[in-house]
């Protein structure tokens, strides 16, 4: 299920001033997107849980046939009906709102002063902020669960991070009771036979029922022949996408544990990643660094992020000699390395592993030469290294060249300015991290929407909203080159990408 929001949050908005003509909603309601229709029987294109938005263009004079409109949105799982008044109708015709009264369907009058497209604009805005609240959560129940799976009592400590993470409980079920977090209730002789179908290596993989006041979502752990575990885990409200990811780290971390003779290098190199570019505490990594890199005496590293730009199937770039490295398929579906590696010395010697790298159909960005304390620095450096490689269908290494704004300015001064220059995009919060990466690809692509969205994996239109409201956040106006100027000044200086 996507992300919503809850209908009564755009309802709210004093701005919008919209009129509750009839309720039938609460705090659960929640819609997925706002869309107009002026169409008599719109239902074949709805996909549920909208607001629909309609002047009455084509609304029928005959209440019966305004009822089977009203039953059809119904029964589509529409969120709310919205009614704009003028030029139409001068009011909310009365035979809407009693077929919406009587089915149940909520009404908002809409004024002549809101136009459409401000209540589309304020529902896409809170669905992105819901959107980036989720990857924030998301990324910091990743490190915990990372975090928790290298040390001691890992099961346990997993199984809490989880229960803290999603606000549930659960429990690790074998021949035994193998951990468990939070209050756990009896299951029922429903939830009982269903794990006994789950465990043999035949059976299915996740299901989930009904137990009240809770919804159990049951998913099994591990790989490979045999009777297998199964990680139980309930609460009363369902899971969004973002709860669901972290559910299936933590069942994939579970996984590794419950057999460590399957956890190959590769499974360690991605934990690891995580861990060095998203450091938490005092965890010792250098030995495993030096370990997994292969360079017992090093101490300077690099971070090279490359995604597949080759003809067929990805081969893995085992090239990079490290196992350090982390693979994900990036919102195109594409694969995208991260990859931690020790410094190879000379300029051409980097060059040479990034044209390797390029003749094996991977285009990459390569970081300079950093300490284990600054890995994450050198991965935001990578990251904006490959949206220029993206740009100029080249890979790229950092411009060791002298800085001749260096030469002006001190680099304390340099970074102030740039904070300067990127006034609230310069916080550390991820939607200014997404502000920031969304601007560094639409200048490295001279302003070309299609292809800022098409390296960001995003909608063109979530692109011309981040860029105006990065025009409204600082007051500027970015079709003056000028502007422009700065504002790449400032993202090449910004000491955290």
């Amino acid at each position: 299920m996507p992300h919503t929001i809850p209908l009564r949050s755009i309802i709210g908005r004093r701005d919008l001033a919209l009129r509750v003509l009839v309720p039938g909603f609460d705090d659960e309601t929640g819609i997925r997107w706002s869309v107009v229709s002026e169409i008599s029987d719109p239902v074949p294109y709805l996909l549920g849980g909208e607001l629909l938005l309609t002047a009455g263009v084509n609304l029928a004079t005959d209440v019966d046939e305004v009822d089977r409109y009203v039953s059809g949105l119904v029964g589509a799982g529409v969120a709310a009906v919205g009614f704009g008044v003028t030029p139409v109708h001068d009011r909310v015709p009365t035979r809407l709102v009693e077929c919406c009264r009587a089915r149940g369907m909520p009404l908002v009058e809409v004024p002549r002063e809101t136009p459409f497209v401000a209540i589309s604009q304020a529902v896409g805005a809170a669905l992105e902020e819901v959107h980036l609240t989720g990857l924030r959560r998301l990324d910091n129940a990743h490190r915990a669960l990372t975090t928790a799976a290298i040390g001691v009592d890992a099961v346990d400590t997993i199984l809490t991070t989880l229960g803290q993470s999603l606000g549930c409980w659960g429990a690790l079920i074998g021949d035994r009771l193998l951990g468990h977090t939070g209050s756990v209730p009896p299951l029922s002789e429903e939830a009982t036979r269903l794990i006994g179908r789950l465990r043999p290596a035949r059976g299915p993989r996740s299901a989930k029922l009904r137990m009240p006041p809770d919804e159990l979502f049951l998913h099994v752990v591990g790989e490979g022949p045999g009777i297998r575990r199964v990680l139980v885990v309930g609460r009363a409200r369902p899971l969004d996408p973002t709860d669901r990811a972290v559910l299936g780290t933590a069942v994939a971390l579970l996984g590794l544990l419950a057999h460590p003779e399957q956890a190959d290098s590769a499974d360690i190199g991605r934990l690891a990643v995580r861990l060095l570019l998203q450091p938490v505490g005092d965890v010792p990594l250098l030995p495993l660094l030096r370990e997994l890199t292969g360079e017992s005496g090093a101490d300077a590293f690099r971070v090279v992020r490359a995604r597949w730009a080759g003809r067929g199937l990805p081969d893995h770039p085992a090239l990079l000699h490290t196992r350090l490295v982390d693979v994900r398929e990036d919102d195109r579906g594409l694969p995208v390395v991260c990859a931690v590696l020790a410094d190879r010395g000379t300029r051409s010697r980097n060059l040479t592993l990034l044209r390797e790298l390029r003749a094996a159909g991977w285009l990459a960005g390569l970081s300079g030469p950093v300490g284990i304390e600054d890995l994450p620095h050198a991965d935001r450096q990578a990251s904006a290294l490959l949206i220029r490689a993206e740009a100029a269908r080249r890979p790229q290494l950092p411009d060791e060249a002298p800085d001749p704004m260096g030469d002006v300015l001190g680099t304390d001064q340099a970074r102030s300015a740039a904070r300067a220059l990127l006034g609230p995009l310069a916080e550390e919060g991820e939607s200014a991290r997404t502000l920031r990466t969304t601007l560094r690809v639409w200048l490295a692509n001279h302003g070309g929407w299609d292809r800022t969205a098409a390296v960001l994996g995003a909608h063109r239109n979530s692109v011309r909203y981040r860029i105006g409201r990065i025009e409204r956040d600082l007051g500027v106006d970015l079709a003056d080159p000028e502007q422009r100027m700065r504002l790449w000044f400032a993202l090449s200086r910004f000491p955290s990408g």
